[in-house]
């Protein structure tokens, strides 16, 4: 169980530290990456040695986040020590893959889903946040941390896209005034949406070939799509596959499977009204109650039946 920091806290924690491994989650997002971005330039500019790690690829639309090129990627076997570990945005262990075991210190997690496992020494967590940019954000304003122009676009990324661009169920008053801020540090939202919008001919390629795949259940108010072992590309950014099923009439939860690999299959969960975190969590993932993610230890056919069986009791208990 974590012992638990307030904003003030948790910086007096990270100021202690010399040396800090600072870990995005497995599918990287927007937040995760613009989250870990941020705060790695506050720490860097204290004067702190940071490392960035993800074990998996680092989406190509993301390329103009500064720093992202100094991300590295964990090897197996491969053990490296620091004074801190710094989870940002897993809410499991699981989620934070090889970095788990082969980074060694003081884990400490910092995150707002509100499924976290409580998993770390030392944790600051806010569900009310829309994005862990967005307590980022609010961990520099209570320390008085000045914010410089590359540090608020990465935060204005993290929030805005695990938010939809403030159109999501968990857009705040305080999100948007966080938001609002940080658009002061000369950052133009339309320029921004532009880049991470724009999808590669090798993405709409595969979207091709998954729309068949697109499934209804339950009276057409579960929607899956799927892309089996022989389509998967790590290279490929397939983040928004989610929406096509997501907004169909009449569907409340929507899933996309992913196999990446033999056994392993990776989904993710988008709902209108069902509780898709409580979803995830069965399959020892999590995230919100209107998104959520988890990786199933099986190949897609299994994890597909299993998955979709509880999707269906979720949404039953909703109607």
């Amino acid at each position: 169980m974590s012992k638990e920091l307030d904003l003030k806290g948790m910086w007096q924690m990270l100021m202690g530290a010399r040396s800090l491994g600072l870990v995005s989650h497995v599918s990287p997002d927007g937040d995760t990456l613009g989250a870990c971005l941020g705060l790695a330039r506050v720490l860097q500019g204290q004067g702190k040695a940071v490392r960035l790690f993800v074990d998996d690829d680092v989406p190509e639309n993301m390329d103009f986040l500064p720093g992202i090129s100094g991300y590295e990627r964990p090897q197996a076997e491969a053990f490296q020590d620091f004074d801190l570990v710094v989870s940002v945005d897993a809410s499991s262990a699981d989620r934070m893959g090889l970095c788990e075991k082969t980074l060694r210190g003081t884990l400490v997690n910092i995150d707002h889903h509100i499924s976290n496992t409580r998993y770390a020494e030392y944790l600051l967590l806010d569900p009310e946040a829309c994005a862990t940019g967005e307590i980022i954000y609010d961990m520099l304003q209570a320390n008085g941390i000045a914010i410089d122009d590359g540090t608020a676009l990465c935060l204005y990324v993290a929030i805005v896209t695990d938010c939809g661009y403030f159109k999501y169920a968990n857009t705040t008053v305080k999100a948007m005034r966080a938001g609002a801020d940080l658009l002061g540090h000369g950052i133009r939202p339309a320029e921004i949406s532009d880049r991470l919008e724009t999808k590669t001919r090798a993405t709409m390629e595969l979207l091709r070939k998954v729309l068949p795949t697109l499934t209804f259940y339950e009276d057409g108010k579960v929607a899956s799509m799927e892309i089996g072992y022989d389509l998967y590309d790590s290279t490929v950014a397939t983040d928004s596959f989610i929406y096509y099923p997501r907004y169909i009439e009449g569907v409340d939860a929507a899933v996309m499977f992913k196999q990446v690999e033999t056994a392993v299959t990776r989904v993710s969960m988008r709902s209108k009204k069902a509780d898709v975190a409580a979803v995830a969590v069965q399959f020892g993932g999590g995230g919100h109650v209107r998104a959520a993610g988890c990786s199933v230890r099986a190949p897609l056919a299994e994890a597909k039946e299993q998955v979709i069986a509880a999707l269906v009791e979720a949404v039953r208990k909703v109607d």
